[in-house]
């Protein structure tokens, strides 16, 4: 079943330039990273199992998969980020008894050179593919450019439950303001006050939205998964975990 054409999924061969996000930050570690180097067993847990993903129009995707289980989450990055600003959620939900999944998006360290911002929910269907199989129950959870994805995906194909930090309505050509309408499984917005980038936006869609939802606002400017290393992190974490083990009975 192909995406449908009011999310914008159209795969070129264009380099997206976004103003006010930046480029990807160069030499950017994880905290698991750091930890990892002097550390042998936590180098390993934080790398994961490294897989390929191949998405509908032929290209390979780097991943890395993390614990096991029958509740499966995965967990897509934001534009000024990548992958590895999920590794230390990751680890965390391995340690919780379930299955989780990083990748880069196309243009990203792992996955080629050329970013392409509409072509998002193509990437993270390659994603689903991978996982759906392997679990019961199949979250998503999404950060900016990766909670847009995840919006039009979960518009189309059935997930247990979408979490989504500091979503845009639109980003780079990608709007998600109607598929946010036709989803059906449970959402859990959250957003900081001062996000400098979509501030207001999970507001938004929070009201949009017509299926089960919550909306968490926290006081900061942290944007997407830099919410989980700022002053409400361990707040977050606990949010979003409760948030998939109440649904994954």
């Amino acid at each position: 079943m192909a995406l449908r054409t009011t999310v914008h999924i159209a795969v070129t061969a264009s380099i997206v330039t976004i103003v006010g996000f930046g480029a990807v930050a160069a030499g950017r570690i994880s905290g698991a990273a750091d930890a990892s180097a002097a550390n042998p067993a936590v180098r390993d847990a934080a790398a994961g199992t490294p897989v390929q993903l191949k998405t509908a129009d032929g290209l390979t995707l780097g991943a890395h998969l993390y614990g096991g289980g029958d509740t499966g989450v995965i967990l897509a990055h934001q534009y000024n980020g990548d992958q590895t600003g999920w590794t230390d959620f990751a680890i965390i939900l391995a340690a919780h008894g379930y299955c989780a999944l990083t990748f880069d998006f196309r243009g990203f360290p792992e996955s080629g050179l050329i970013v392409h911002v509409p072509s998002s929910p193509v990437d993270l269907k390659a994603a689903y593919d991978f996982m759906r199989p392997r679990v019961k129950h199949l979250f998503v959870a999404g950060a900016s450019m990766g909670a847009d994805a995840a919006l039009a995906l979960a518009s189309r194909y059935p997930v247990t439950g979408l979490i989504l930090l500091s979503t845009p309505v639109e980003f780079g050509g990608l709007n998600v303001y109607d598929a946010d309408a036709e989803v059906k499984a449970p959402m859990l917005f959250v957003e900081t006050t001062d996000d400098p980038f979509v501030a207001g936006n999970s507001a938004v869609l929070y009201q949009h939205a017509n299926a089960t939802k919550s909306l968490k606002i926290y006081s900061g400017h942290e944007h997407g998964t830099e919410i989980l290393r700022g002053p409400h992190g361990a707040e977050l974490r606990n949010l979003m975990l409760q948030f998939i083990a109440d649904r994954s009975h």
